[in-house]
């Protein structure tokens, strides 16, 4: 069924080759004039862009790369010329393309990986006209939602800005991930030494801590605290637990007394 679908496609287009109508001719022509004001589109952003860096003094392989080359080419490509009445019809015509496009370049730390990503991702811009002093002056404002968020967008000093910020800020994330991760090891470490039965798990999501599981079933739960001391953050006593209101009580009322202050 496979093949079968090859051949009736090669079909249309052998006879397409003979005769076309006049409004897969339409079609076709406002599909080549749609798409060359695309790639005329295209090389006016690049321009743009690279010209708004230069002046920015945004250096090339550092705040951005240049993917593809920021000249002409042809290649061969497929435009649909039917209807969606009619079966489909392919048409292979050569094209001129602009083949460069800029994006920036920016760094990520995640710490559930443990690794420094560096990143590229696309720029968009916007041309923004200001009336001051009886004429307009007219701004490129720049947006990249990893960079600046979704709410606005900003000049090309501000997103330079912003891409030397996240190289500080990943690098920072990194180095103290790591004394984190030295922390909890050592920690780790002395307690198995103590406790050499029980069972250890860290966690390091909205904060530090160590978990420590007794065969018993109690539990204890440490935390770091800014000034690098662990403390218990929540405990557990499966013993406790089994005990009746009345021994508790009784326990409870053998314990030493509160001193007055």
């Amino acid at each position: 069924m496979y093949i079968y679908g090859i051949i009736i496609k090669i079909k249309v287009m052998s006879q397409l080759e003979l005769f076309r109508s006049k409004e897969q001719e339409e079609r076709l022509a406002s599909n080549l004039e749609r798409y060359k004001k695309q790639q005329l589109q295209n090389e006016k952003n690049f321009n743009t862009i690279q010209e708004e860096f230069d002046r920015a003094g945004m250096i090339k392989d550092l705040h951005y790369e240049i993917e593809g080359k920021p000249t002409w080419s042809s290649k061969s490509k497929e435009f649909k010329i039917s209807s969606w009445k009619e079966p489909d019809v392919i048409e292979n015509v050569d094209v001129e393309f602009f083949d460069a496009v800029i994006k920036v370049k920016y760094d990520r730390y995640y710490s559930h990986d443990k690794k420094l990503h560096h990143c590229v991702s696309t720029v968009s811009h916007e041309k923004k006209s200001n009336w001051k002093n009886g004429s307009y002056t007219d701004t490129i404002l720049f947006g990249n939602h990893s960079l600046i968020g979704s709410y606005r967008n900003v000049k090309a000093e501000t997103l330079k800005q912003k891409i030397e910020d996240s190289v500080k800020i990943a690098k920072r994330q990194k180095e103290s991930d790591s004394a984190q991760m030295k922390s909890i090891t050592k920690k780790m470490k002395e307690l198995q030494t103590k406790y050499p039965n029980a069972d250890l798990s860290y966690d390091t999501w909205r904060g530090t801590s160590i978990t420590v599981d007794f065969n018993s079933g109690s539990y204890i739960k440490l935390e770091q605290y800014y000034n690098g001391n662990w403390n218990e953050k929540s405990s557990y006593d499966a013993n406790f637990r089994k005990l009746s209101v009345e021994e508790k009580m009784d326990m409870f009322n053998k314990q030493e007394a509160k001193k007055s202050k």
